[in-house]
């Protein structure tokens, strides 16, 4: 199997500029036919010729775990397993990124992989992520490579390689076309209480073969704080966010619930709904970011009752 570079890899860090107000109007209909391209890969690899008729486009194809190692670690083998200065296909070391700081292979290195600690997630046009769980922290993460990917016809294609870490238990990766933009979308939920709970998801960019974190947002976010206009009692504030992609962008409509927590005192007028909060607010693709339109609604919102 060969396997091909493309370019020059450069990692960029995240920048945010909030403006405006409300959401971004769609773009004019020559915008959208431009990014109804093909994405261009960073790393490509032949595979064996798969059997169709003539003229036929060619068909996705699934691979495994360790095809897909193969293609994005060249130096990954089923035999020896992955290595601890092993470098992926754009040649960047696999674990070198201050994300993965702290990770430990509980197995030693190199390391063979489990198939149990791969998980492959499918999205649009055959395009897929892949997640290799190979390092754990002390706080109970699991990290290593992701990867976005796809396979079709007689060769297998790269567009974007990095790092994540997150809770193995309810995470969840998924591959996402933004008209001609790449993205991993991972969500990720933390719960140490039913008052203090958070879902979030975090938006990674293809861009030069690196796969970059361009914005994160909350799904779902619980709190209880002391009640400013209720004086002794407490609200509970709840946001859920509905999420739409545009060839543009990401479109998110949050709204907030707020609600007085019922109280023991039988005096007190309690257990009630407030009032509930929604704004709607856009993720604009510029460049190599994310940008918002406008400030979260949960930190407008939050504290105010």
């Amino acid at each position: 199997m060969s396997i091909v570079r493309f370019g020059s890899v450069v990692g960029l860090g995240l920048a945010a500029a909030l403006t405006g107000c409300g959401s971004y109007p769609e773009q004019p209909h020559g915008e959208l036919q431009t990014r109804k391209q093909n994405p261009i890969p960073v790393c490509t690899a032949q595979l064996p010729p798969a059997r169709r008729a003539a003229g036929e486009k060619a068909a996705v194809r699934t691979l495994d775990a360790d095809e897909w190692l193969g293609i994005v670690v060249p130096g990954y083998s089923e035999e020896r397993g992955i290595g601890p200065t092993d470098v992926d296909c754009t040649g960047h070391y696999v674990f070198a990124n201050e994300t993965l700081r702290g990770g430990i292979s509980r197995s030693g290195w190199p390391r063979k992989i489990d198939p149990d600690e791969v998980e492959i997630r499918s999205g649009p046009e055959g395009l897929r992520a892949v997640w290799v769980r190979v390092l754990k922290f002390e706080n109970g993460d699991e990290g290593g490579l992701v990867a976005l990917v796809r396979a079709a016809g007689d060769r297998a294609d790269v567009y974007g390689v990095g790092s994540f870490r997150a809770p193995a238990k309810g995470t969840r990766l998924s591959p996402v076309r933004l008209g001609n933009d790449n993205l991993v979308v991972a969500e990720t939920k933390n719960c140490p209480d039913p008052d203090d709970c958070r879902q979030r998801a975090h938006f990674y960019l293809a861009r030069r073969g690196r796969l970059i974190e361009a914005a994160s947002v909350d799904l779902e976010r619980t709190a209880v704080v002391p009640s400013v206009t209720e004086r002794g009692l407490y609200a509970r504030y709840v946001l859920r966010t509905d999420v739409s992609y545009k060839p543009n962008g990401i479109q998110l409509l949050e709204q907030v619930r707020v609600k007085i927590v019922k109280s023991e005192n039988g005096n007190r007028d309690s257990d009630r709904e407030l009032r509930r909060v929604e704004f709607q607010r856009f993720l604009r693709v510029e460049r190599d970011t994310l940008f918002s339109s406008n400030d979260p609604l949960w930190e407008r919102v939050v504290g105010q009752d």
